[in-house]
This record gives C-alpha cells, sequence and structure tokens, in this order.
C-alpha cells in the first residue's frame, strides 16, 4: 500500500464535491473510476457515505471531509 507524506506524493488524485451531503471525497484513483461518478451523484451514497465506501471503493485509499484539505489530510492518515 502507498504512505504519502504530503498532498505532493498523492498521485493519480481525484477529488469530488458531493452533491448531496456537503462533503468533499479525495480518491487515490483516476477519475474516470466507475465509482467516482456514484458518489458525486448519487443521492443513496451520502446516507451511508461510510459503508458505502467500504464496501464499493476500497482498496483505492480515499479521504473524506467537510473541506478540500479536510479530505486530503484524511487521505493521507489513511495511507499510513
Amino acid at each position: 500500500m502507498k504512505s504519502f507524506k504530503d498532498y505532493h506524493d498523492i498521485y493519480p488524485l481525484t477529488i469530488v464535491n458531493m452533491r448531496f451531503g456537503d462533503k468533499y471525497v479525495a480518491f487515490n484513483c483516476d477519475n474516470d473510476a466507475g465509482f467516482v461518478d456514484s458518489v458525486q451523484g448519487d443521492e443513496e451514497v451520502c446516507y451511508r457515505l461510510e459503508e458505502w465506501m467500504e464496501e464499493n471503493v476500497s482498496p483505492c485509499l480515499y479521504g473524506i471531509g467537510t473541506t478540500i484539505w479536510e479530505a486530503l489530510d484524511n487521505l493521507i492518515e489513511a495511507s499510513k
């Protein structure tokens, strides 16, 4: 598994502003991964975000936050 020390180490990086739920999600993947569109636009995902991410995104690293920086910090923490 990758380990990131700071923001510059994260590649590839996709950041999504969720349409529902007022959250940002930072992924260590390309933007064409199938689950990225679901997180961005599906209302059902926001109701159980953590569970959905575990079921559908793992082992891809991701971070969740109320700001972009919080999501990136969470992604770095998840890589450790």
